[in-house]
């Protein structure tokens, strides 16, 4: 069975300009242009629109008692400072939105809380990281992404869904449905990669070349970014668990408990399946050496076999005076040539005979479960 392509590892925009002064924007050329979504909820009901604009939102929010803001795409720049003077944005916090190198993390700000999340998917061959920026505020949160597409559908089914309790819950329970909704989708991406480790393992058996312990090792170096992008986002739960921000009530604290967990189990996960790899490179190199000596074993039965054989004949073949007192008999004797074939055939028979009495002559199975390598 053949591994599936391998994920490529798609790694951030470049880090900001070394010596720039602090809040400066640098906007990337392959940034994708911003797109605004709005939902806002109001005594559960939900107005949703899909391409709002800047100028706007004023009066949506105002008309509103709870508000999300999702902007796709931070390829302008006046359109990020106009968003960042409506809400009073901190202008670091506005850096690191654009600046999308930064590990996730938690900082408060007077008027608003600052959030970073890493998203991570799984294209046709390709594995994606993307920075979420979530801004909190006393009734609106912002959401900034690098390019649409997101693992929040979730959530945006549930406020669009009229029978959803989200339209009629305070804003810190969406600020939790959006984190949780993050975590939950780093679980289809360690499940695929599950799957590749036991398309690896089956392959182990049967492998003729190195591409299975370059996939493994490929396999191992992936798992240690995911791992990287898991370890800040488990941290920085942490510290929305721990921490007593006015954004967040107790009872939704309680929720984030869950989704702290959801962390850890993630972490967990990961370091599974990189020791995983690890020991399937060790039973690969087990199940190539194990060939090498089925190889060796069989030369060694055959040399031993033809050892004695080359004796007889090497004996038989120099050329003595039979003139001399001790002579050859056999040179001369008419059935000589038989004589020495059925002895040949004789030594030959009783090697393989003490052979099969000492089990030499039996070839191991390979090994398809590793499992069985502890028996």
């Amino acid at each position: 069975m053949k591994l599936p392509t391998r994920p490529t590892l798609i790694r951030p925009f470049p880090h900001t300009t070394p010596g720039a002064a602090p809040g400066s924007l640098r906007i990337s050329r392959d940034a994708y242009p911003p797109k605004i979504e709005f939902y806002g909820c109001d005594d559960g009901q939900c107005t949703a629109v899909v391409d709002a604009k800047v100028d706007d939102l004023a009066d949506l929010v105002a008309r509103h008692q709870r508000c999300w803001i999702n902007v796709d795409g931070l390829g302008e720049e006046a359109t990020l400072r106009r968003l960042a003077e409506l809400f009073h944005i901190h202008p670091l916090a506005l850096e690191d939105v654009v600046n999308v190198h930064q590990r996730a993390k938690v900082e408060e700000y007077p008027e608003h809380l600052f959030i970073v999340l890493r998203m991570v998917w799984l294209g046709e061959e390709d594995l994606y990281t993307e920075q979420l920026s979530m801004v909190i505020r006393d009734n609106v949160i912002l959401t900034f992404q690098e390019r649409p597409g997101d693992c929040l559908d979730p959530v945006r089914n549930r406020l669009k869904d009229s029978r959803s309790s989200l339209r009629k819950l305070p804003l810190d329970h969406l600020a939790h449905a959006i984190l949780d909704a993050i975590v939950d989708g780093y679980y289809p991406i360690i499940e695929r990669f599950g799957e590749w480790i036991e398309n690896a393992e089956d392959r182990i058996p049967h492998a003729r070349s190195r591409a299975v312990i370059t996939d493994i090792h490929g396999l191992r170096q992936e798992l240690l970014f995911l791992r990287r992008c898991v370890w800040p986002l488990r941290e920085t739960m942490n510290v929305l668990l721990r921490d007593q921000f006015r954004f967040f009530t107790h009872e939704t604290r309680l929720h984030l408990r869950d989704t702290y967990d959801h962390t850890v189990q993630l972490m967990d996960v990961v370091d599974t399946y990189r020791e995983l790899c690890a020991d399937l490179r060790d039973f690969y190199y087990a199940v190539m050496s194990q060939r090498t000596n089925e190889v060796m074993k069989v030369l060694t039965i055959v040399a031993t076999l033809f050892m004695p054989l080359s004796f007889i004949v090497g004996l038989y073949g120099m050329n003595f005076d039979t003139s001399y007192p001790l002579n050859m008999p056999e040179l001369h004797w008419r059935y000589g040539y038989i004589y020495s074939l059925v002895l040949m055939a004789l030594t030959a028979g009783g090697l393989i005979w003490f052979f099969a009495r000492r089990g030499w002559l039996t070839l191991d199975e390979v090994i398809h479960d590793p499992k069985d390598l502890e028996t």
